[in-house]
């Protein structure tokens, strides 16, 4: 099985004959290439296009962060799984008002079913659960009376509003709004950094397929941004990042010593990073037992597998029905 490698040092990184070589402070290391299946770098790291061109040949995506964790971007290979049957039919849904809608109601659905899965199974946890249980679903049924991707935003934005201070009492964390750039406080640094790896590796299992990344249905198309991949984590993020959130801080995995505090932002310190990105590689492992596969699949199985849910949607007359966390 293929891995997904990060570089958090500072080096050179080259092709050596037909595989990587890593040069830092004086020390080699080689890295087969036919073993990975992406490379994320969060220090500075010299590269070539040779390399490059060693990475699109082998099928393997560079992302790339600062030192601090912010997602700068990936450089991804030229597609080899390409149909121009299903950019068609991609272009012809995101120009079709009513199919947009409705697929972008269908993201924004089963990512709040998630969100309310997460918060049942620490329901013993949550006082006033039964009420506030009930404020996410009423704020859950405006989503059916939106006619716009607009309304379709602003009924996940108020629903979030509701979730994240619940999910902040769940780890002990103080939360007042969402802040991005640049986070503000643990649990939004946390948000902000799980996003961005399930953003990348979103990316990653859309290129094994033949959806273009650039044609999205619930966030505007634009250039120098991979779209689709956000809609799709949409429905994972609950799934993914705030459950290892809930494990990284209720078992102190990361703690205080792990972040740095400035006077407006919350950053991960290296190794906060590390740790991070060790767990979320150890839950993407994880499986569950899948019902209608009638076997054990993991969670980078499951971004796959949703990934062809969506194209069977657009080249047939099937649904789309996002994942809805069953276990």
């Amino acid at each position: 099985m293929k891995k997904n490698f990060y570089l958090f040092a500072s080096g050179q990184l080259s092709r050596k004959d037909n595989t990587l070589l890593l040069e830092r402070e004086g020390r080699r290391k080689f890295i087969p290439i036919e073993k990975i299946e992406s490379i994320s770098t969060f220090g500075e790291i010299d590269l070539n296009t040779r390399l490059l061109s060693f990475l699109s040949q082998k099928e393997v995506a560079l992302h790339v962060y600062s030192h601090n964790g912010w997602y700068s971007g990936s450089f991804v290979p030229r597609k080899q799984k390409v149909s121009g049957k299903l950019l068609v039919e991609q272009v012809k849904t995101f120009l079709d008002p009513i199919k947009r809608l409705k697929l972008s109601r269908e993201f924004i659905d089963g990512a709040m079913h998630n969100m309310l899965r997460v918060l049942q199974r620490s329901s013993g946890k949550i006082p006033g659960y039964k009420d506030k249980i009930e404020g996410l679903k009423s704020t859950r049924e405006r989503l059916q009376n939106a006619t716009g991707i607009n309304s379709v935003m602003a009924v996940e934005g108020a629903f979030r509003q509701y979730y994240y201070p619940i999910l902040a009492g769940l780890t002990g964390q103080e939360f007042v709004t969402r802040v991005r750039q640049p986070p503000l406080g643990i649990l939004n640094c946390m948000i902000s950094f799980g996003n961005s790896l399930l953003y990348t590796r979103t990316l990653s299992k859309i290129y094994q397929t033949q959806l273009d990344p650039t044609v999205s249905f619930l966030h505007e198309p634009c250039e120098m941004r991979f779209s689709l991949c956000l809609d799709i984590s949409e429905v994972f993020k609950p799934v993914i990042v705030d459950r290892l959130i809930m494990t990284l801080l209720n078992k102190a995995i990361l703690t205080e010593d792990d972040f740095d505090k400035e006077m407006n932002s919350t950053l991960l310190t290296n190794e906060g990073m590390k740790k991070y990105v060790e767990y979320f590689e150890k839950f993407m492992e994880e499986t569950v037992f899948h019902p209608t596969l009638k076997r054990k699949v993991s969670y980078n199985t499951l971004l796959l597998t949703e990934c062809y849910k969506l194209i069977r949607s657009l080249l047939s007359e099937e649904k789309y029905k996002a994942l809805h966390m069953w276990w």
